[in-house]
C-alpha cells in the first residue's frame, strides 16, 4: 500500500505510567517505553495486510467447501467451524489496530449474556481439557455499549491468563450479574480462577503496559488491552488475588439505558443481486491463491473473468496494443500490488481513451480507515461518477457479490 500520507500510529497514553520492576527510575524511561509502543503500532499496521491476506483466503475457501453440493455435514460443519474462527482472527486483527490507533473502535450495543455464551465454546478450545469452566451467565439482560470484538478479546486474554495461572489444571467460573453501584447500573463479569494466585507486591502494576512476569514469552500488552478495551467503554477492572488459592479479575461496565433494541449479531444483509448484469471483471489480485478463490467465486455468479497478478499486466488486458479497449463491466483490484497501488491502476485505467466510466473496487488487508487516508484513494472516492468502493480483507464471499451487484447493476 502506498505510504504517502500516512501518519505513524498515536503512542497510547499509557507508555508514560509503565512500572519499572527494577525501580531505578531511569531518566527517558519513558520515552523508551513510548518508542516501543510505536513499535507495536508499526508491527500491527505491518502484519495486517498480510494476516488478512491468509485469513481471506481460509474463508473464500471454506465458504466454497460448504457451499459444494453433496457435501456430508460433518464437513460442512467443520467448515462452518473453520469460517468462525477465521472471522475471530480477522476480528483480533482489527482489535490490534484499535489498540495501536490505526482504526477506531465500533462500539455498539450488545447483551452480555449473548456475548458470553457465544464465546463459551471459544473459551473451552482455549482452557483445553486440564480446566474446567463454570459458565453462569445469570437471568437478567446486561445491555452495554462497547466494541463487540474488544469485549472478545477482554475475555480471551482474561481466559488466557487464569489458564497460565492454572498448569496444573483447576476451575475457571465466569458470573454475568447486574451490580449498582451509586445509584448507577452496571454489567457485572468476573472470572476466576483456582491458580497460583499474584503476589501482593506484583499486583499494583498488572495492567501497566509491557510489565510482564513471564521473562521468554509474556509480552506485558495482555491486561493493558484489556484496560484499554474497557475504560473506552466507560467501565473499570480491577483484580483480587491471594496466592495459592487464585485470582478474581472483575468488570464492570455501564448498562446502556437506550430503549432500542439489541443489535443483532448477524451482519447486515447486503444489497439484492437479482439485478446483476454479468459480464467481464477485471480482477488484479497479486497473491495466487487469493487469486483463484476470487476467480472462482466470480465465475460462479456468472461473471467472465480475466485476471492479472499486477497492475502492468492489467493494462496490458485492458487496453491491448494496436487493438480495441477490453470492455470490462468492472474492476476489483487490491491496493497493494507489486510497483503500484490498486488506486493508481484504477486511476490509470479510467484515464485511457474507453475507461473512463469503469466501476472499481479496490479490496486491500488495512483497515478502511487507513485506506481513505491515501490521497489517491481520496481522489477516487472525490469523484461520485464512475463510482469506487473499498472492501476490507477478509470479507465473506456474498459481500463481494452484493457489492459487485450494487456497484453493476442494470435493469433487469
Amino acid at each position: 500500500m502506498s505510504t504517502r500520507g500516512r501518519t505513524l500510529p498515536a503512542v497510547p497514553h499509557e507508555a508514560a505510567q509503565v512500572h519499572d520492576p527494577a525501580g531505578q527510575g531511569q531518566p527517558g524511561r519513558p520515552m523508551a517505553q513510548a518508542g516501543r509502543m510505536e513499535v507495536v503500532g508499526r508491527f500491527a499496521v505491518g502484519i495486517a495486510h498480510d494476516f488478512n491476506n491468509l485469513l481471506a483466503a481460509v474463508l473464500a475457501a471454506t465458504e466454497q467447501i460448504a457451499a459444494r453440493p453433496g457435501i456430508d455435514a460433518p464437513t460442512r460443519e467443520d467448515a462452518v467451524l473453520i469460517q468462525k474462527a477465521a472471522r475471530r482472527g480477522a476480528a483480533l486483527v482489527r482489535q490490534l489496530l484499535a489498540f495501536a490507533r490505526e482504526t477506531p473502535a465500533s462500539p455498539r450495543r450488545l447483551d452480555v449474556r449473548e456475548a458470553v455464551e457465544d464465546l463459551a465454546p471459544l473459551l473451552r478450545h482455549l482452557l483445553g481439557r486440564g480446566v474446567r469452566i463454570d459458565i453462569d451467565a445469570g437471568e437478567t439482560p446486561l445491555p452495554v455499549r462497547i466494541d463487540p470484538t474488544g469485549f472478545d478479546q477482554v475475555l480471551l486474554n482474561l481466559a488466557a491468563n487464569a489458564r497460565d495461572a492454572m498448569a496444573q489444571g483447576g476451575v475457571l467460573t465466569l458470573r454475568c450479574r447486574p451490580v449498582q453501584r451509586d445509584g448507577a447500573r452496571f454489567a457485572g463479569i468476573e472470572v476466576c480462577d483456582t491458580g497460583s494466585g499474584i503476589p501482593p507486591d506484583v499486583l499494583p502494576h498488572i495492567f501497566s503496559p509491557f510489565f510482564t512476569t513471564r521473562s521468554e514469552h509474556g509480552t506485558g500488552l495482555g491486561l493493558a488491552t484489556v484496560r484499554e478495551i474497557v475504560s473506552a467503554a466507560g467501565g473499570e477492572v480491577a483484580a483480587e488475588s491471594s496466592p495459592g488459592v487464585g485470582t478474581c479479575m472483575r468488570v464492570t461496565l455501564p448498562i446502556d439505558a437506550d430503549p432500542a433494541g439489541l443489535a443483532g449479531s448477524g451482519s447486515a444483509a447486503g444489497p439484492p443481486v437479482a439485478g446483476v448484469a454479468v459480464g467481464r471483471v477485471l480482477l488484479v489480485e497479486d497473491e495466487p491463491v487469493s487469486r483463484r478463490l476470487a476467480e472462482r467465486a466470480l465465475a460462479a455468479w456468472g461473471w467472465q473473468v480475466v485476471s492479472a497478478g499486477s497492475a502492468e499486466a492489467a493494462l496490458d488486458l485492458a487496453f491491448p496494443e494496436g487493438a480495441a479497449p477490453a470492455g470490462f463491466a468492472a474492476v476489483v483490484t487490491d491496493m497493494e500490488l507489486p510497483g503500484c497501488s490498486g488506486a493508481d491502476l484504477v486511476a490509470a485505467l479510467r484515464a485511457r481513451p474507453g475507461g473512463a466510466a469503469l466501476p472499481a473496487i479496490i479490496v486491500s488487508g488495512h483497515a478502511e480507515p487507513a485506506l481513505r487516508r491515501d490521497p489517491a484513494v481520496q481522489a477516487l472516492l472525490a469523484a461520485a461518477v464512475p463510482p469506487t468502493v473499498l472492501l476490507s480483507k477478509p470479507y465473506p464471499l456474498p459481500e463481494l457479490r452484493a457489492r459487485m451487484a450494487a456497484l453493476v447493476a442494470r435493469p433487469a
